[in-house]
């Protein structure tokens, strides 16, 4: 019995210390590395001017969120009505440009649209997803369904090759095809996660520009699939995976 006892205080007191989605979203800064508009994908252009900006996303303690790609824009009065969604009564853009490249003020367009949408009332749903290395994924979505995807910390250059990668079907059921565009890599590793971010399995392939994968035996479900090379200590690129 006080084996019991101690094994439910030990839970009970690990539960305590775990973090709401809320507090994860507001004690990070965030980075963006793509955003989807009319489900159509526009990814991060990888040059220093604008990963020299930082972080594109924050919370700050005046309760506003502060976003920032090629200028800054701010979501006022922000409220978090739930551990899943927050509104902003408004939002307000600084006359502060930083980017002179025009593929960093384009992206910086398209980010913009997930956020100001409208002018007044924004509401926004988010989810926070735990990768490997204490990684966290931020998706924001709003009212239209357009969507911004950040991690915690900033992708590695050498995930950027992977923007092109297409994987098909998607629901699968027993193998996944990769397309991977030309390269001179050699090989190329492929970590599935489960949604909570927990490894599963690891495939390491050859570099081919067609690849399979066979997941038949997982479990129908939601999943996570990145791709990295041997050679990257980073964050690598990483899709969602449905398994029927």
């Amino acid at each position: 019995m006080k084996t019991i006892i101690l094994i439910i205080g030990l839970v009970l007191g690990l539960n305590s210390y775990a973090q709401t989605q809320e507090e994860q979203l507001k004690a990070h800064n965030w980075y963006v590395y793509k955003v989807v508009i009319d489900e159509q994908e526009y990814f991060t252009p990888v040059n220093e001017e604008l990963t020299g900006l930082g972080a594109n996303f924050g919370y700050s303690d005046g309760g506003d969120i502060w976003i920032n790609a090629c200028w800054s824009s701010g979501l006022e009065e922000t409220v978090f009505i739930s551990d899943e969604q927050f509104t902003s009564a408004t939002w307000v853009s600084l006359p502060l440009i930083n980017c002179v490249q025009e593929e960093n003020i384009f992206f910086s367009q398209q980010y913009d649209d997930v956020f100001l949408y409208q002018e007044e009332n924004l509401l926004f749903n988010y989810e926070i997803n735990e990768l490997d290395n204490n990684v966290k994924e931020l998706v924001v979505t709003n009212e239209f369904g357009n969507q911004a995807y950040f991690y915690s910390t900033y992708l590695s250059s050498e995930s950027y090759i992977f923007e092109e990668a297409k994987i098909y079907p998607n629901p699968a059921q027993t193998v996944i095809n990769v397309e991977l565009p030309a390269s001179e890599y050699q090989n190329v590793i492929f970590d599935l996660y489960d949604i909570s971010g927990k490894k599963l399995k690891t495939f390491t392939k050859s570099w081919s520009e067609n690849i399979q994968l066979n997941i038949s035996d997982l479990p129908a479900g939601n999943y996570l699939l990145e791709f990295n090379l041997p050679e990257n200590t980073g964050r690598g690129y990483v899709v969602k995976l449905i398994k029927e």
